[in-house]
């Protein structure tokens, strides 16, 4: 859905929404796992005649699939996604509304409310991101959001914003950043799902799905992987779906530089004739040692 214009609260201000997020076509594969979690999340969201739904948080180490968690729940329910990417520069007024010079010559400024208020107007879901980088002062903003009231109070708007009861709420943080969030706010997130690292099987099945032009080769170089993953982790701790990702497409794209000619093609290109940057088709397999370029590129820095 695009940004569209809203009518606000008693007083009838018009307002522009914030756009929802939309994944690229071929952003992602098919979800893979996550059974249990799906089920509590889902069941966290199911409004009952006399029990509001709840706002979860989601809490795990960086990359491990909390996002896509999120999105796979906008896709299976059919709602609208806005998402609100916390830090620390965030202010209580953020998470509400802002204002933007106006594109109406009548005008000088326009309303946009915030991917939370948009939500709440249209039914849709709102995800905070990283909710542990904002600071109390701004969260406070959530206490009425959180808990039976359901409303939101903006001080720019001058209006108080009553959430649609299709509305639904979820937050995500790092595990590190947990302990930064307010109690006011951490009693008002429930229930707590622990997003930990997926099992090598789903990782291996991400990868197959998202990867299909080198699916001929994927089982002997996800095994190239996995050796050189456990003989360099010495923790033992297992890689994210995200670290794992990246490498593959780093060795697809180390294939496909030497395809398009390499070190000799690059010394030689100029503005006249430049090294082509877009791979408008799988130029070749990647290779065993294009999995090794990436995993040294990537990771042997920073596990050894």
């Amino acid at each position: 859905m695009g940004r569209e214009q809203l009518e606000i609260g008693a007083g009838k201000k018009r307002a522009w929404s914030s756009d929802a997020y939309i994944p690229s076509p071929g952003s992602f594969g098919s979800f893979v796992g996550r059974e249990e979690e799906l089920k509590l999340l889902t069941a966290a969201w199911i409004a009952g005649k006399n029990a509001l739904p709840l706002s979860p948080l989601l809490i795990g180490e960086p990359g491990v699939g909390k996002n896509r968690l999120v999105y796979e729940m906008a896709r299976r329910t059919g709602r609208d996604l806005y998402i609100f990417q916390g830090h620390e520069d965030v202010t209580s007024e953020d998470l509400a509304c802002s204002v933007r010079f106006s594109d109406n010559d009548s005008k000088i400024m326009d309303y946009v409310v915030s991917p939370l208020v948009t939500a709440m107007i249209t039914g849709g879901i709102c995800f905070i991101d990283e909710i542990g980088k904002i600071r109390p002062r701004a969260l406070a903003l959530l206490v009425s959001v959180l808990d039976e009231r359901r409303y939101i109070d903006s001080i720019l708007l001058s209006e108080r914003v009553e959430a649609h009861r299709g509305f639904r709420f979820v937050a995500a943080t790092n595990t590190g950043d947990i302990n930064y969030l307010p109690e006011f706010i951490r009693s008002r997130l429930r229930p707590l799902i622990k997003i930990g690292y997926p099992k090598r099987e789903e990782i291996n099945s991400i990868i197959k799905r998202q990867f299909l032009s080198h699916a001929d080769k994927l089982d002997e170089l996800l095994r190239d992987f996995w050796d050189l993953w456990d003989k360099h982790s010495e923790d033992g701790r297992e890689p994210s779906t995200r670290d794992v990702i990246h490498l593959f497409a780093l060795a697809t794209s180390l294939s496909d530089y030497d395809a398009l000619g390499g070190n000799s093609t690059l010394k030689t290109a100029d503005s006249k004739s430049p090294f082509p940057l877009e791979a408008t088709k799988r130029l070749c397999s990647i290779t065993s040692d294009h999995i090794r370029m990436a995993f040294t590129e990537l990771f042997t820095g920073q596990i050894d």
